[in-house]
Formats: C-alpha cells, sequence, structure tokens
C-alpha cells in the first residue's frame, strides 16, 4: 500500500480489464488484456459517460481535477490475490461535467511478464483494433526491470526537454502534466536518466510494462499499466 501511494504522487493523474489468460501459466503469472483497447476499466470507455455506471462510480474517490476545474479526478484501490500470490490495482479516470470520459488508466503491482508475453499481448492489441502499432524499449540499467512501451491512435508521446527532467529530478513535479515513464516514477527516471514522455495528440491507447529482469520470474519487480486518453479532449478546459 505505502509503495502504491507513493507512486500515485509521481504518476500525476496517471490515470480495467479482463483477465485473459494468451499464454501458458509458466510464461505468464498476471497479464490482464482489455476486453476492448480502449476499455481498460472494465467497460468504462473512453468518451463514454458515467451515466451508465452509477452504481460503481460511488466505489470512487472523487474529486476536482488539478488539471482543470471542469473536469473531475477519481480513483479507485483494490487489494486482490489469486493463485500467483496477491497484487494492487489502482484504477483512474478523468471526467467531465457531463460526465464524458476522457482519461481511464489502470495500474497494477505486482504483474510479471517476460519480453515474449508482452509482445505476445501487444500483437493482440493491434489485432483488435486493426492498425499499427508504436513501440519503444528502455535503455537498460542495472539493477532495473526492463520496460517496454507500446501505443496506438492518435496518442502522441512527446519527450521532455532535458531543462524539465533536470527539475523533475529534484523532486519538482507539476501536479498538471501528464507524464508517463518506464518505471512509472518520474522522479526516479529523471535522476536514472531514463525517458520520459508528455502526454499529446488525440484519442489513443497506451500499454507499458516493467518486464522481469533477466528473466528471474520475479514478479515484485513487474508491473502493467494501461491508459485510454484523449489529450486533445482534456485541452479543451484547461
Amino acid at each position: 500500500m505505502p509503495r502504491l501511494v507513493g507512486v500515485l504522487a509521481s504518476l500525476l493523474l496517471l490515470v480495467a480489464a479482463a483477465t485473459v489468460s494468451l499464454l501458458a501459466p509458466a510464461t505468464l503469472a498476471q497479464v490482464p488484456v482489455p476486453a476492448s483497447p480502449d476499455d481498460p476499466l472494465e467497460g468504462w470507455r473512453l468518451g463514454g459517460s458515467i451515466q451508465a455506471h452509477r452504481d460503481d462510480y460511488r466505489d470512487f474517490r472523487c474529486a476536482p481535477s488539478v488539471v482543470a476545474p471542469d473536469l473531475t479526478f477519481c480513483r479507485r484501490i483494490r487489494f486482490a490475490r489469486d493463485r500467483h500470490g496477491s497484487y494492487d490495482v489502482m484504477y483512474s479516470f478523468l471526467h467531465t461535467r457531463a460526465g464524458t470520459l476522457v482519461y481511464v488508466d489502470r495500474y497494477q503491482r505486482p504483474a510479471f511478464l517476460d519480453e515474449l508475453a508482452a509482445r505476445r499481448v501487444i500483437d493482440h492489441i493491434s489485432s483488435v483494433r486493426g492498425e499499427p502499432v508504436h513501440t519503444s524499449t528502455m535503455p537498460q540499467r542495472p539493477g532495473l526491470p526492463d520496460g517496454i512501451l507500446a501505443v496506438w491512435g492518435a496518442t502522441e508521446l512527446e519527450p521532455l526537454v532535458e531543462a524539465r527532467v533536470a527539475m523533475i529530478a529534484k523532486g519538482q513535479v507539476q501536479g498538471t502534466e501528464f507524464l508517463v515513464d518506464y518505471l512509472v516514477d518520474v522522479v526516479r527516471s529523471a535522476r536514472e536518466r531514463l525517458p520520459i514522455y508528455r502526454f499529446g495528440g488525440g484519442p489513443g491507447f497506451v500499454w507499458l510494462a516493467g518486464l522481469d529482469p533477466g528473466g528471474q520470474n520475479t514478479r515484485a519487480s513487474g508491473f502493467l499499466r494501461m491508459t485510454a486518453v484523449d489529450v486533445s479532449a482534456i485541452a479543451k478546459y484547461r
């Protein structure tokens, strides 16, 4: 719990999915795949309305967003356990006053998968979406998990300039920035001189996984984050 809550500060408003076993259990411990690639929150679709989920909405803690007063930020943390062990999942979203979802996110830790498993999940999502994917991998650092980042749709990831990264390394994180990094910890990424990106563009889907380092089968270091976001819609309220 303390680790997950600590990560929230660096996530900004970082904002689930049906658990589908695409791979053999020996390769995949817990890799949820969206029933729809733009549906990482179990039916809470990007561009959809919260009115269709009035009962579930009560389970979320909501407050005015620091991004814009006309947007509301909601989140819920769930603790679960399966045959592979326990794990934490944070669900987050942003919606307008009219109830339209403009940001939906699912973040899970731990979640073990190796590079082969990750590639197969990415291929599956690409097949469902029927469009190409843009992928990148994290520069390797001793003691850190490998990372893979995949982007579909009109969402763009804009690298931060070095001056901004240096400020983040000092702990100067702005709550109004939508950032993504390979560690889901922008301060640590900045100090490790790893890439940090700002969400941009239009509607799209971003899939990020922290992989098992060296194939050691250690779930504790792995994580999985899925984000459906429309930055162009959010910009209208800023």
